[in-house]
């Protein structure tokens, strides 16, 4: 029986090792801003989410988008401590569904992924180095069913008073 059990286990996760590569094929990902740039506190941002086509049938569930301060160190040297998206937003931009579309025309130099723009306030208090980052949940449509995919990703922006 102690056998059975632990091959059963070995079998599991030789599969989940195989689907790895498929869930990380489904990200999503910042394609502006760039990371580490310059945005003005109090203006208004158009942040643009890229979804690159999945491997297999996805179903999109939700975004929430949000920014956070860093801290900087208490050296004064360039080492910021910047929380994850994964534990708390300080400003909470949007939180719902995420329904990326592709462009009907693509441009010389753009690329053919879906994508979904959002406009943000950039906080007048807020100063100096940021993360901006959103949790992504999707559902990947396999043989047996369908199986949740969840990412966080950030950028580092540098907030100013004046660009």
């Amino acid at each position: 029986m102690r056998y059975i059990h632990s091959m059963a286990t070995a079998v599991a996760a030789t599969a989940l090792s195989a689907l790895t590569p498929c869930s990380s094929a489904q990200g999503a990902s910042f394609a502006y801003p760039q990371n580490r740039a310059t945005i003005a506190a109090g203006s208004n941002l158009t942040v643009r989410i890229d979804r690159p086509t999945p491997s297999a049938p996805t179903v999109e569930a939700a975004i929430a988008l949000g920014m956070s301060s860093c801290e900087t160190s208490e050296t004064g040297h360039e080492h910021y401590s910047c929380p994850s998206p994964e534990t708390s937003f300080e400003y909470l931009f949007y939180a719902g569904g995420f329904n990326p579309q592709r462009p009907n025309i693509v441009t010389s130099g753009e690329d053919f992924n879906a994508f979904q723009n959002f406009t943000i306030e950039i906080p007048e208090s807020l100063k100096g180095r940021a993360i901006l980052g959103f949790l992504h949940s999707s559902f990947g449509r396999e043989a047996s069913g369908y199986f949740p995919f969840f990412e966080s990703v950030n950028i580092t922006v540098n907030i100013v008073t004046t660009v």
